[in-house]
């Protein structure tokens, strides 16, 4: 089945995919129907944290593995082999644990709307706080455009539609949905989307490995051709993937996306308790793993599949971009009528839960550390609208970059971690400058937050728009191609030309991106503390610390663990802080129920004035006619 006649969408891949588009508008118009219908942003952001435990779970799952995992990573398997595949996930294991272990204990108490408030606590500046925000800001919008491009892309190569449409689309749906329905609304798609990837992923790994012949002979012809290769211990960190940039690089990666990124902070503070919040986080690493392996494998059968046939069709010119192949081996496998559209569907409902996870969160963040102060003074129902337009505002933006990303080359999963590794790498180091070092101080934070995020952008946007020598596509044949096949000149995908002198930054690998990002913060931001004055511990709440040195020499005594704590007593601390919190957060709770339901008694009251009216005159009267008995019955008893 070569040539595009036969690789478009069929009546019934329209029916599919629309009902597919239909299924996440109508959960948003019943969230927004439903329950306090959206009217508080307590409700619209934080689902009144009465969130359920799995259904956050799968949310934060499909957020980090979105549209662009379920079709650049099959892309990354075909072009580059399997080094991406086993690492991988050691290290995305290791950092959703620290997650659950680190960040949960460390945010979930402080019952924060925006993660980024915990860094204006901690230094006591707005200032640090901003930062926060800005550098949330900056990476939402480059990965909502990543994330918008990967359905463009895919749709083009079975409906012919152009880029530009489907980008419109995608801004259109998800915002409609995220606008209505809120958290709410967002977490519950998540939960849908998910089974929806992994039904479609699933029937493609299935039916491509029975077409090659068995699980056996997909490898056999993968190692045949050298594409087995999870292993590379290169210390070189110039080396696309090593063991060491895979381990490293993705642990830093999921803890900034899961442990410190606004969108993960919401949806685990969204469920009852702390303990939920980190059942919640630690069931994500068997989905993960799921949803990876699948992914890597149907590239890896993809791959086996036209070794087979002898015939590569990026090479020989029948896609434009690997990003575009996981579409055509769907219609070359699974081109039964409504099955083409049904994993489309799939892929855009995984981009539909990240964009509109990442407007939710950004959208939040904006209202509460830069616009709730001069604007808090509306009523909640004009504070809610101004955080839906965010919504709409932010997902606008987004898809402007999304323009851009199209004329970026590179798998599109390289893309997603390297522009979330320059962004979230920055922002973990925030928190970890200020949950591990208690005297570095604000404007160590300040300064080392820019400095730590302009770096890595630099390196990444310098990589990708100069030139910069990348890694070849692994060889592929075409003899099995019909005869009038043109080949395309793609085993370089840039000019081979060497970097020399302080340009070898460009050649970094960009898995290390989010590392860099981290331990600029830190060093920065500990140098400029201590230049500046090193902020007195006594002034830090041990709240907002984490007790590093008692973890690693836990086996020393408390005396010497606590001088290396620079004086802190972490056990005194954390029992006299719980106590604080325990009654604070429920006063805070509590006059949060109250506001709510104020709100809606007036509504009622508002309804039902006339009626209140004759009930008090009923009263009255009633009243009145008890004390004349009352009075008769005196007078008779005289």
């Amino acid at each position: 089945m070569y040539g595009e006649a036969d690789h478009y969408f069929s009546t019934a891949d329209y029916v599919v995919f629309i009902a597919a588009l239909l299924v996440s508008l109508g959960v948003g118009v019943y969230f927004a129907l439903s329950g306090g219908r959206q009217r508080t942003n307590r409700e619209f952001i934080m689902a009144d944290r009465q969130m359920s435990v799995f259904p956050v779970t799968l949310s934060m799952v499909v957020t980090v593995l979105s549209a662009i995992t379920l079709v650049g990573t099959p892309a990354e398997m075909y072009t580059h082999g399997t080094g991406l595949m086993g690492m991988f996930l050691v290290g995305t294991s290791i950092g959703t644990v620290l997650t659950a272990v680190l960040f949960v204990p460390l945010l979930y108490p402080l019952k924060l709307t925006s993660s980024f408030q915990y860094l204006e606590l901690r230094f006591d500046s707005r200032a640090a706080k901003l930062v926060g925000t800005l550098i949330t800001m900056v990476g939402a919008v480059l990965y909502i455009g990543v994330a918008m491009y990967a359905p463009a892309t895919a749709l083009e190569t079975v409906t012919g539609a152009p880029i530009w449409l489907t980008l419109v689309l995608t801004f259109f749906v998800s915002s409609f949905y995220s606008a209505l329905g809120g958290l709410k609304a967002v977490v519950w798609v998540d939960s849908l989307q998910a089974f929806v990837m992994v039904a479609g992923v699933l029937a493609i790994v299935i039916e491509g490995t029975m077409r090659v012949g068995g699980i056996e002979k997909v490898f056999e012809i993968n190692q045949a051709q050298g594409r087995i290769n999870f292993f590379n211990f290169d210390p070189n960190p110039g080396v696309r993937h090593t063991v060491w940039a895979l381990t490293f690089g993705s642990m830093v990666d999921i803890l900034g996306r899961f442990g410190v990124s606004q969108a993960s902070v919401q949806r685990f503070c969204a469920v009852p308790t702390q303990t939920k919040a980190r059942i919640a986080v630690i069931l994500t690493v068997p989905v993960l793993i799921l949803i990876w392996i699948l992914s890597c494998l149907s590239g890896v059968v993809m791959f086996a599949y036209y070794a087979d046939k002898k015939c590569d069709p990026l090479k020989a010119g029948y896609v434009k971009n690997p990003n575009q192949l996981i579409m055509y081996f769907l219609m070359d496998i699974l081109g039964y009528p409504g099955v083409p559209g049904l994993f489309v569907g799939s892929v855009f409902s995984a981009v539909l839960s990240t964009v509109s996870s990442i407007q939710m969160a950004v959208a939040a963040v904006t209202w509460e550390d830069i616009l709730k102060r001069p604007l808090g003074h509306l009523s909640e129902v004009r504070q809610t609208y101004i955080t839906k337009v965010l919504v709409v505002l932010y997902g606008a933006i987004g898809t402007g970059v999304a323009f851009l990303m199209s004329n970026i080359g590179g798998t599109l999963i390289q893309m997603g971690i390297s522009f979330v590794g320059a962004s979230g790498g920055p922002l973990l180091g925030l928190f970890v400058l200020g949950s591990f070092f208690p005297w570095s101080n604000w404007i160590g934070a300040v300064v080392g937050g820019i400095v730590g995020l302009a770096i890595p952008l630099w390196i990444s946007f310098g990589a990708f728009f100069i030139h910069v020598p990348r890694s070849q596509y692994l060889p592929t044949e075409i003899s099995g191609c019909p005869v009038n096949t043109t080949v395309l000149n793609i085993t370089t995908v840039s000019p081979s030309v060497p970097l020399t002198g302080f340009n070898t930054v460009y050649s970094l690998s960009y898995l290390y991106y989010g590392c860099v990002g981290v331990a600029t913060v830190v060093i920065v931001g500990l140098l400029v503390s201590l230049i500046t004055g090193p902020r007195a511990t006594k002034e830090t709440d041990p709240k907002y610390l984490l007790p590093l040195f008692d973890w690693l020499f836990c086996c020393l005594p408390r005396r010497c663990r606590q001088k290396l704590q620079c004086g802190i007593d972490y056990e005194n601390a954390k029992r006299f802080s719980n106590n604080e919190d325990i009654s604070k957060n429920i006063s805070e709770d509590t006059k949060g129920d109250e506001q709510q339901l104020s709100m809606l008694q007036l509504e009622d009251d508002h309804k039902y004035t006339t009626d209140d009216k004759d009930l008090s005159r009923l009263q009255r009267n009633s009243e009145e006619a008890t004390e004349s008995l009352i009075e008769n019955n005196k007078e008779h008893s005289l």
